[in-house]
């Protein structure tokens, strides 16, 4: 599966290319839409023009019936960041995609009216979508269902993307999506508003005699491990109470560590006895790490959503301080409609609470201004927003934007390089994790670094040092080669030097997100690069080993380096955003967590870059 789609919306040009040559360099996914972006994408261009271009890369194994094998990449030039943009998403589009017999898509140009494309198998057809122009992405997925058939699976972009809304996400049919950097945005600004895949074709094994093995050990692998009955059972909102106990929540847009009454409102206790229903899974996962929630109680008696994510409790529950999971769950659903990515719009709408707060705006100046803990005031941002009216305006072209027009209003716009800041703050323990987010090559982001010993409640030994907080023992079964193990943990395993683990874990992110796998800790600990570079030779017919495989993932991420920058990014801006450095976090029960030392990350960043250029970078 490696033929490249490429349909110009300007000219209605529809060609094929073989990327087969690609497959060993850049894996897949990820890796392939990389190489495609510095490939197609002229440096300098507007992210808003015809010159951008929208990759779709479904990750090489995706389809396989391998376990949690079923994502797609999204890439483009972010009109967010103007730098590397890139959003994944599961489900059964990508599978779809490769049924029809495409491994990537590239949309280019700029349509002259409103068009749906379909990819039907072998057919590729551009349709007026102008009926569907104005409507919300549930109104659309349903429309092409009922008018062209129920199995086509759906990406497709709502209001906010068609008023170009800086931070609009893709949703993937009816209740996932491609969220971050504002790709939504560029499929409204190539008057795009649905890409409509099925197909019936097969996707062919390599090795088919090795296959059925490498699938049973993949599965017993992720059900082995010891993280997998607390994800099944909570899914990602596994986190939300421990990020409240280490005092790490994004409060009030990171003025507030934990909140009272968390646990019984927001915590992952209180979701599973009231409001969870019954669990849902993507195609092929063992997991089943999404729910049907409802209320069986109370104001919100019958009403039912899929979620949450623990992402959705910590941007509207925690950041806006909305006080239920249905409310929060509410906001989610209106996200989704409207097609905007969740992070960015609570963040958005936080700014505009503090500004307002702290006397730099006022209800003369917008119409209308937000509060804490206010559910309608949170739907009725929302609007504005995806519709670029009154105060959504302001704040439709993310933080970074806003603050620019709102002197003295810099320390509440919380973002890195252009993105905004994300899940959990990192004055509670300035770890792996956390320092990802300045070295993520998409901005302000916590889903493109994951250790795979990661442990919330485990220390710093120093600020570039962790805890192990694992036993040796899980080191030793640990699938990573064994130079890297004695490099990062000691030998014997005593720490976590976070340096270098850093740098191994934006690789094995980067394999992850370039094969199609998911992100869930249950995989993250059980799967690393000797099993992927298995998988692979089986599947495509490649002869990875690990060693050769992290090599691929390391030029892939210098490849989105290279991309940024060509953009102008400088090493300057891998900075965490004033209020870290500043401020200490307020938590309960505890004293507060210090500000930052900016000369403690610099240090780690210095090591940690020293690290790439060593390695060729």
């Amino acid at each position: 599966m490696t033929i490249l789609l490429r349909v110009n919306l300007t000219t209605g040009k529809i060609e094929k290319e073989n990327l087969a040559a690609w497959q060993q360099r850049y894996i897949g996914g990820l890796g392939v839409n990389t190489k495609l972006a510095l490939t197609l994408i002229p440096p300098g261009c507007s992210p808003l023009s015809a010159a951008n271009v929208l990759l779709a890369g479904p990750g090489s194994l995706s389809g396989t019936h391998l376990p949690t094998a079923c994502r797609t990449e999204m890439t483009a030039k972010s009109p967010l960041s103007g730098r590397f943009g890139s959003a994944n998403s599961g489900h059964k589009w990508g599978l779809q995609l490769r049924r029809a017999g495409y491994g990537y898509l590239a949309v280019e140009g700029q349509a002259a009216r409103p068009q749906v494309l379909y990819i039907d198998d072998g057919e590729v057809i551009l349709e007026d979508a102008t009926p569907l122009w104005g409507q919300d992405t549930w109104f659309t997925v349903d429309w092409i269902r009922e008018h062209k058939g129920k199995d086509f699976e759906v990406a497709c972009i709502g209001p906010a993307g068609e008023n170009l809304v800086a931070f609009a996400c893709i949703l993937n049919n009816h209740h996932a999506a491609w969220g971050r950097t504002g790709l939504g945005a560029v499929m409204g600004s190539k008057n795009l508003k649905a890409i409509a895949v099925r197909g019936k074709g097969k996707i062919n094994i390599a090795r088919p005699e090795a296959f059925p093995g490498i699938k049973k050990e993949a599965f017993q692998k992720i059900r082995q491990e010891v993280s997998f009955g607390m994800t099944r059972k909570y899914g990602s909102m596994v986190v939300s109470s421990p990020i409240n106990k280490m005092g790490g929540l994004p409060g009030r847009n990171y003025t507030r560590g934990s909140l009272p009454s968390w646990e019984e409102t927001r915590g992952r206790r209180v979701f599973r006895e009231r409001y969870k229903l019954k669990s849902l899974g993507c195609f092929s996962c063992p997991i089943a790490c999404k729910y049907l929630s409802g209320a069986a109680e109370g104001p919100w008696q019958g009403y039912t959503a899929v979620g949450p994510e623990v992402t959705h409790v910590l941007e509207f529950g925690a950041r806006l301080d909305l006080q239920s999971i249905p409310e929060i769950l509410k906001c989610v659903e209106i996200c989704n409609r409207l097609g905007l990515d969740v992070i960015s719009a609570a963040a958005a709408i936080a700014f505009l609470i503090e500004c307002g707060a702290n006397g730099l705006l006022s209800v003369a100046d917008t119409g209308f201004l937000p509060r804490w803990g206010n559910l309608e005031g949170m739907q009725r941002m929302l609007q504005l927003i995806a519709r670029r009216e009154g105060s959504g305006a302001l704040l439709a072209g993310g933080v970074k934007k806003a603050a620019a027009q709102i002197p003295g209003s810099e320390d509440f716009a919380l973002h890195i390089k252009g993105v905004e800041l994300s899940c959990r703050d990192p004055r509670a323990k300035c770890d792996t994790w956390a320092l990802g987010y300045l070295t993520n090559t998409r901005g302000g982001d916590h889903l493109r670094v994951r250790s795979p010993v990661e442990l919330l409640s485990a220390g710093l030994l120093s600020s570039d040092k962790e805890e192990l907080g694992v036993a040796q023992e899980r080191i030793v079964r640990l699938d990573m080669p064994p130079a890297l193990k004695n490099k990062i943990f000691g030998s014997p395993p005593a720490h976590i030097y976070i340096p270098q683990m850093l740098k191994y874990a934006e690789d094995l992110l980067t394999i992850i997100n370039s094969t199609g796998f998911c992100i869930r800790t249950p995989v993250l600990h059980s799967l690393g690069p000797d099993f992927f570079a298995q998988a692979l030779n089986i599947v495509t017919g490649s002869d990875f080993t690990a060693e050769s495989l992290l090599a691929s993932a390391a030029q892939i991420w210098a490849l989105q380096h290279r991309f940024n920058r060509q953009e102008g990014e400088t090493r300057d801006e891998y900075r965490f955003p004033a209020r870290f450095y500043r401020e200490p976090l307020p938590r309960n029960g505890g004293e507060p967590h210090p500000p930052l030392s900016p000369e403690n990350v610099q240090k780690v960043l210095e090591a940690y870059f020293a690290i790439r250029d060593g390695d060729g970078e």
